[in-house]
């Protein structure tokens, strides 16, 4: 179970700030030091002037005349990271620019090679990444601690930014956004452990697919999970011998995980529309390095907890059928079948908490699952109470 659900319940309101908020320039009294999901732990420290000296080794602040040098002090925030967490992601839009004052990170390109920087490298007096979106991902591989700055305060100060900060060219890469990319923009990856990543990424393989061929068919087995590298589909199921389009999918967008979740058959066909290639996980990689991370359980007696202490406001998640429910429900619960919880979740409050349950598992864990890919957060009940 993560920790916040261990923790004591008032705690839950920290676990559920953005990822993004430790990128807003919130004044340093209302920003909260525990972050939703990516799970940095952050600490503001007083400057001194030892930390002084050394942001004015960086670029661009050695390059600024010293009465310039000195007003940028109050915009710089100095934050602490433990290891192995995520401090920003290839293709995010970022309003800070990062230097590494102590520790090492590794930084990952669009094929997931690393490269390690150490505080005491000598282009560590460089950012971590000055394009916006970001083109690499940096993680923490011990105790660090960055300087932090508005990218906007950073260009008033300095005239000549971009020739100021740049970047190993090694580490750029053209522009536009590659399908292992679009799948690590997926909130699912704020529970990935970062150590994990690139064991995930290694375990694809690529399948070339003919415009009009089938790749899921509806009612078999599910075997694999899918990214588009290239091309287009369609997604439709067959409702009384007829065929109902739900959506098409383009570059960048996966599929199959539904089946792979719950255990249960396939309820859709998936075709090409045009000649493509896709990527395309095992089941047995998917359960371990995927949805092991993502769906975690807690007790009623926790729930109960945490929906007492209602910060956030939590919610036990009934995704049975109405059926179904004639049998009994636990009390206020509320019920939004399976197969509707994508179509309802716009109504679902963004900042709480579900707790999913229904007979035997199955359907609670493919909507916690849901959950956790559309940016709530999910948990399924343990199966311990008769529903």
């Amino acid at each position: 179970m993560r920790d916040r659900v261990t923790a004591h319940p008032q705690l839950f309101f920290n676990a559920t700030l953005t990822y993004n908020a430790h990128r807003e320039h919130i004044p340093l009294g209302i920003l909260r030091t525990g972050i939703r999901k990516a799970g940095i732990s952050s600490r503001l420290k007083t400057m001194d002037s030892n930390d002084q000296e050394h942001i004015r080794s960086l670029i661009p602040f050695a390059q600024m005349p010293d009465d310039i040098f000195k007003s940028t002090i109050p915009f710089i925030t100095l934050k602490k990271y433990a290891p192995s967490k995520i401090v920003f992601k290839r293709g995010d839009t970022d309003i800070l620019v990062y230097w590494l004052m102590e520790g090492s990170v590794d930084l990952l390109d669009k094929n997931f090679e690393a490269r390690s920087r150490k505080s005491k490298d000598e282009n560590a007096k460089y950012v971590l990444d000055s394009h916006e979106p970001h083109r690499i991902t940096a993680i923490t591989t011990s105790n660090c601690r960055l300087a932090l700055i508005p990218r906007s305060t950073l260009g008033e100060f300095s005239e000549n930014l971009d020739a100021g900060i740049s970047l190993d060219r090694t580490l750029e890469d053209d522009d536009g956004v590659d399908w292992m990319s679009a799948l690590l923009s997926s909130p699912l990856f704020e529970f990935i452990p970062p150590a994990n990543i690139q064991t995930l990424f290694s375990k694809f393989e690529e399948v070339e697919y003919a415009a009009g061929e089938v790749v899921i068919r509806q009612g078999e087995p599910g075997d694999y999970f899918y990214v588009i590298q290239s091309g287009r589909t369609k997604v439709e199921r067959q409702i009384a011998g007829k065929a109902q389009l739900l959506v098409e999918l383009k570059a960048g967008d996966n599929f199959g995980q539904d089946a792979l979740v719950s255990d249960e058959p396939r309820n859709a066909n998936v075709t090409m529309l045009t000649d493509g290639t896709l990527k395309r996980l095992a089941e047995p990689d998917f359960e371990h390095l995927l949805m092991a991370p993502v769906i975690e359980t807690v007790t009623l007696e926790e729930a109960n907890e945490m929906i007492a202490a209602a910060n956030p406001k939590t919610y036990i998640l009934d995704v049975r059928n109405p059926k179904e429910l004639e049998t009994g429900k636990i009390e206020n619960s509320l019920n939004v079948p399976l197969l509707l919880l994508r179509k309802n979740m716009p109504k679902l409050i963004t900042d709480a908490i579900y707790i999913t349950t229904c007979n035997d598992g199955k359907r609670s864990k493919l909507a916690a699952y849901q959950l956790n890919e559309s940016g709530f957060t999910g948990y399924v009940l343990e199966q311990n109470k008769e529903i």
